[in-house]
């Protein structure tokens, strides 16, 4: 049977616009595809917020080392900033009122007669070392904390048993001296403890207490940086 030209024409057509409506499908299904894959989230492993949060008890900067065995357990009465009185300082009788700028550390059951050492929290110079009143035996290191100066005042040390001069280098945990006896004129009355002082700066500040909260601010908790262990 003959086919004319036009059916010819015709069925070619068809023929063009099948295979365009196929290929039109198969790129579609391929873009759906593709779209697909893309909008899937990738895992990764990423730091979160979490991760970056401080954990108590974790020493902030590696470079320093407490001061004492088992620091952490001895930080019970006299913390950073505690803003105390006579009336509600949880050492009784109490003398000083303000906020405190160090921390205290406590003696154990066990230790009131016998030596306790006390180490370098850091490496730095001897800036001082003298009886004050409040202390007895006070000693003063200058440290370096995140590149920027501190001084580190060491409160309550029987002043004889620290056998470094001013200007001798200390090496953090290097022992510095021994408490001072309880009671006595080593503490100035005070009971056997370290009080540790992180004052900002190169300058020389033993207060043990401030008035307000701006002078605060020019001291430091180091039980942030020494607590750890």
């Amino acid at each position: 049977m003959l086919i004319s030209n036009g059916v010819k024409k015709i069925i070619a057509i068809i023929a063009l616009l099948t295979i365009a409506v196929a290929f039109a499908v198969h790129f579609k299904k391929k873009n759906s595809n593709t779209s697909a894959e893309k909008s899937v989230p990738v895992l990764q492993e990423t730091s979160t917020n979490q991760d970056r949060l401080e954990i108590p008890g974790k020493n902030k900067n590696s470079n320093f080392t407490p001061p004492l065995n088992r620091a952490n357990e001895r930080v019970t009465k006299k913390y950073f900033g505690l803003f105390i009185t006579p009336q509600t300082s949880p050492i009784q009788p109490e003398y000083f009122r303000g906020y405190h700028t160090g921390t205290d550390f406590e003696i154990f059951p066990g230790e009131e007669n016998i030596e306790v050492p006390v180490k370098a929290v850091c490496s730095g110079k001897l800036l001082l070392k003298k009886t004050a009143t409040g202390y007895g035996g006070v000693a003063v290191e200058a440290c370096d904390l995140n590149g920027e100066p501190i001084t580190v005042v060491y409160g309550h040390f029987k002043l004889i048993s620290i056998a470094r001069n001013i200007g001798d280098k200390i090496n953090a945990g290097d022992t510095l001296g021994i408490l001072g006896q309880g009671y006595s004129v080593e503490t100035s009355g005070e009971r056997k403890h370290l009080h540790l002082g992180f004052r900002k700066g190169n300058s020389i500040n033993i207060l043990g207490y401030v008035q307000n909260q701006a002078e605060l601010s020019g001291w430091l908790d180091s039980c942030l940086y020494v607590c750890g262990n």
